[in-house]
């Protein structure tokens, strides 16, 4: 077992602080040296302006829309906003480019008509409240097809929003920005699952969007959220404003147009920050000065991320005064002396906290060697997590059976990780056929040796530790394996072509769960978010109740047969949940952690005095 037990996450920042608090006495009592920390007795350099934060990697395209990856929904926080989003503190849902929104459920009768308002059942039928007007209509129940709950959403825009070029924002954007999600050819990738559930939007009036959906769902208003609004001037060549307005541009054009934008990195956005350069090595923010919200706006002038695949080189740019801020120390440094010293003490806070981030090793089901589940269970039971929390994590880890929040309603802690069992884990592949039959230490089945290519991120150093002793734990089982590490771009690209035998990766998983992105059959194919191909009919069948199911209690015991049937079947080796382990200069105020990704917001920090 490990020697420390890792606190649970709760949207509170004193619990947060407290154990920070926790983690820097146990750090300051820890016995570990290096020689290589005494960098921190550096003398600190002058006061910059520009706070420095350190990034692992930084995105391909700063397009949320066509951009899936965690590093730019990060940005989008800062840079852009949404129509409503959740507060990283509360975790309630809140307006942002809008002043509010109403909810309609829908009869959908028998005839084909749809008639929206607020729905009441009767004894022998249905009663429905038109939202714009006093009148009622009853319906007998021979009449309707299907209710559909939050079957439309309406939304009253801000009127003082502007981009960060200056130009309104208005409702033609948001219409814009639908439209794009509905032509095929926009690469919106794997958030296009949510996306198509809404069906039509239209503007009743200035300044008011309206979302109809066809089923009911109950992740509707999150589907809305991750609705990452263009500037339409800018993007739409039908627009007479766009500088290259083309009003016979086809889908094809419009779409091309989209997908590779100058914008896409030359961002414009709605943010309290805007993008000042963005380079391969860094990304500048400065503060929006006309920024809508003076509640939310930026508290610094400018913030540079810097890009370091390394963690431990990010370290030492730390210790040298480089950085004011990263979020990714390592065990080893977190308690070293270094970072226990009256020297960096008096430079950084340093603490920890918990993000919905679960590590994971994903297995490509279309390769044959990974097609029996009970050969995946035995490759998870050779590996021994808890000596590698312990030895690797310091004990600042837990184990994980699910890749969604694990302290939410819909995670299921009654269910235990597998044990280390490499007994267990040899006979299972006895069973399924893989044996060494020609001595010469490698099992094999049908002539061909048990050899596959882990891929991972290059740099990512809990990565590369993570994939050796995978390749030690199952090399001494007879399996080969061949570490292959790619930069981040090159990496997501074998994901989404699915050019990979096996990968190291990790989920960063919104509040509210929707699992059909990853296990629905449905989205098996390239560019989504179901990396491993995976397909089963039980799960698809949860997923479908999921989906319409707005008892928060059912919804809840349907997830945990989700996760009991998917850690059954272990189309992912899951991992562990770490926290982060930060260091923040003491020139900066106003940070406070938060359990929604990534931990911290840039826009409520400012210099201290």
């Amino acid at each position: 077992m490990s020697p420390f037990t890792p606190f649970r996450c709760a949207p509170c920042a004193l619990q947060h602080r407290a154990v920070a608090l926790l983690l820097a006495a146990l750090a300051a009592a820890c016995e570990d040296r290096s020689d290589s920390n005494r960098a921190a007795h550096q003398p600190a350099p002058a006061r910059p302006t520009t706070v420095v934060v350190h990034a692992d990697a930084l995105p391909e395209s700063l397009n949320y829309l066509i951009d899936n990856s965690a590093m730019c929904r990060r940005l989008q926080r800062e840079a852009h906003e949404a129509l409503l989003t959740r507060d990283p503190h509360t975790l309630e849902l809140r307006p942002v480019l809008c002043t509010g929104w109403r909810r309609e459920d829908a009869l959908v009768l028998s005839s084909g008509e749809c008639v929206h308002g607020d729905v009441e059942a009767l004894e022998h039928g249905w009663r429905v409240k038109s939202s714009a007007s006093a009148d009622a209509r009853e319906v007998p129940a021979e009449e309707v097809a299907r209710v559909v709950r939050g079957a439309a959403y309406t939304f009253d825009l801000r009127r003082d929003v502007l981009w960060h070029d200056g130009e309104p924002f208005d409702e033609q954007d948001v219409l814009f920005t639908w439209r794009m999600t509905r032509n095929p050819l926009v690469e919106v990738g794997a958030k296009r699952v949510q996306y198509d559930r809404l069906v039509a939007a239209t503007s009743p009036a200035p300044f008011v969007v309206r979302f109809e959906y066809d089923k009911t769902y109950f992740g509707s208003l999150e589907s809305i959220e991750a609705l990452a609004i263009l500037p339409r001037h800018l993007y739409d060549l039908h627009d007479p404003d766009n500088r290259d307005y083309s009003p016979d541009a086809s889908a094809e054009q419009q779409a091309r147009y989209v997908n590779t934008h100058r914008c896409n990195r030359e961002w414009v956005g709605l943010g309290p920050f805007r993008v000042a350069s963005f380079t391969n090595e860094f990304l500048e923010l400065e503060r929006f000065e006309r920024y809508f919200d003076p509640s939310r706006a930026a508290g610094l002038a400018r913030v540079r991320l810097r890009s370091i695949a390394d963690d431990r080189a990010a370290f030492q740019a730390l210790l040298a005064g480089e950085l004011d801020f990263s979020a990714r120390l390592h065990a080893e440094d977190f308690l070293g002396e270094a970072a226990n010293s009256a020297a960096f003490a008096e430079r950084f806070e340093k603490g920890a906290f918990y993000t919905p981030i679960a590590t994971f090793v994903a297995w490509n089901l279309k390769r044959e060697r990974f097609g029996d589940p009970a050969v995946r269970r035995a490759l998870a039971l050779a590996f021994d997590w808890d000596e590698f929390i312990a030895s690797f994590y310091r004990g600042l880890a837990r184990r994980v059976t699910a890749e969604w929040v694990d302290t939410g309603a819909d995670y299921d802690e009654s269910l235990a990780p597998l044990p280390y069992d490499p007994s267990e884990a040899a006979r299972l592949l006895a069973q399924a056929g893989w044996i060494d039959r020609d001595g010469d230490g490698r099992l094999d089945k049908n002539g061909q040796p048990f050899e596959f290519a882990l891929a991972l991120q290059a740099g990512n150093q809990t990565g590369e530790k993570l994939s050796q002793r995978l390749q030690e734990s199952l090399g001494r089982l007879g399996i080969g394996v061949a570490i292959e590490s790619f930069d981040w771009p090159s990496l997501s690209e074998r994901v989404k072509r699915r050019n990979f035998d096996a990968v190291v990766l990790a989920w960063t998983m919104p509040v509210d769960n929707d699992p059909a992105a990853r296990w629905h059959s449905r989205t098996i194919g390239e560019e989504t978010n179901n990396y491993c191909s995976f397909s089963d009919a039980q799960i698809d069948a949860w997923i479908e109740r999921v989906e319409v199911e707005l008892d928060r209690a059912e919804r809840t015991r349907l997830m945990h047969a989700i996760q009991a049937r998917l850690y059954a079947l272990q189309p992912y080796m899951y991992g562990v949940t770490v926290p982060k382990r930060y260091a923040l200069s003491r020139r900066i105020a106003g940070f406070r952690a938060s359990s929604l990704d990534p931990g911290f917001a840039l826009r409520e920090w400012r210099l201290s005095e």
